[in-house]
């Protein structure tokens, strides 16, 4: 299950410890009335930041914020029992792949109104990359004149997505994955024990992602072999796609993207060989794998945004992927 499956919990942002220096910031701009109209979150899928965005507003609306929100005042209550005044979140609705303008505008009226509780008003915006053109435009307007003592927590995986005008207006927190003894660390106190090397290496070091690929051991084994499976002569391509389809497939993207990133970290970090002609493959290689990274978060934003079929979306990238591994192999021998 993704950490957008259910209403993400504060109190998981709050127990993060790759979270500990946002929340020690967001603190201190609170205390010193210098929290922004606008923060918007992004970074990879599986590092809390719903959780964090929840954590965010929950802290901005307690009445008597210390390292935390402190639980017991009426805004903590409201926030609680799920029906804080001042609280409002917008998303994707169930029937749609992109935020609603009729959404964004119940939003802008709403914080044209005056706090119910006469102190701030909050929205938690996500995913901010499903707005339209038409949802964004309107959004900035509210990001360019602010009512009163709003706050807007913007949550984006791919912030590239978002217009310039509207990330320029935010303030962004970039979050990044933790190093692997925090993330095990962490891991083992919230799960069974176990060797977490695979299940962090295929999601990019994110701990929530890799806690969510480890209760599915299927997902995690077959895509740690997938270049070995698409590698086979005999390989069922439209099979392994149909699977990929049915189980986990917002998963199973994410690695696929994940593990082309590193190949391609990998092939620029690496010492260039001395001889120019392995060179050139080696630069090739990088080039082919930037175009395959670039065909799978198509294909995957296609998967989030429209009514594309994603078996074919999956079978289309895995021919291109075993095409590019036989060139990657044989490429070397070649020159």
């Amino acid at each position: 299950m993704s950490e957008e499956a259910v209403r993400p919990s504060p109190d998981l942002a709050g127990r993060a410890p790759w979270l500990e220096t946002v929340r020690g910031t967001i603190a201190r701009a609170t205390a010193a009335a210098h929290l922004p109209h606008a923060l918007l979150l992004h970074g990879i899928a599986g590092l809390g930041k719903a959780s964090l965005a929840e954590w965010i507003a929950r802290y901005a609306l307690c009445d008597a914020p210390g390292e935390d929100a402190c639980g017991a005042c009426p805004s903590c209550q409201f926030y609680a029992a799920d029906n804080h005044p001042d609280l409002l979140r917008v998303g994707v609705r169930e029937d749609k792949k992109q935020i609603a303008i009729d959404d964004i505008r119940a939003m802008i009226g709403a914080l044209s109104l005056s706090s119910y509780r006469g102190k701030r008003k909050v929205v938690v915006l996500q995913p901010a990359d499903a707005l339209n053109n038409n949802g964004a435009n309107a959004l900035l307007k509210t990001l360019e004149e602010p009512s009163g003592s709003a706050l807007i927590v913007l949550v984006a995986e791919r912030p590239e997505r978002l217009p310039a005008t509207i990330a320029s207006r935010c303030q962004r927190i970039h979050l990044t994955p933790p190093d692997k003894a925090t993330a095990t660390e962490w891991l083992n106190g919230v799960a069974k024990p176990q060797d977490w090397s695979l299940p962090l290496t295929l999601s990019a070091g994110a701990p929530l992602a890799a806690l969510a690929l480890s209760a599915v051991p299927e997902v995690e084994s077959e895509m740690a072999e997938l270049p070995q499976i698409l590698s086979r002569p005999n390989a069922d391509i439209p099979g392994l796609a149909e699977r990929c389809h049915k189980h986990f497939p917002a998963e199973r993207f994410r690695c696929l993207e994940h593990w082309i990133c590193e190949r391609i970290r990998m092939g620029l970090t690496s010492p260039l060989p001395a001889e120019p002609s392995a060179a050139m493959v080696r630069r090739r290689h990088v080039q082919v794998l930037y175009r395959l990274l670039d065909e799978v978060r198509r294909a995957r934003s296609m998967m989030l945004t429209s009514n594309a079929a994603v078996a074919l979306l999956f079978e289309q990238v895995f021919i291109r992927l075993a095409q590019e591994l036989v060139s990657l192999r044989s490429a070397p021998r070649r020159s």
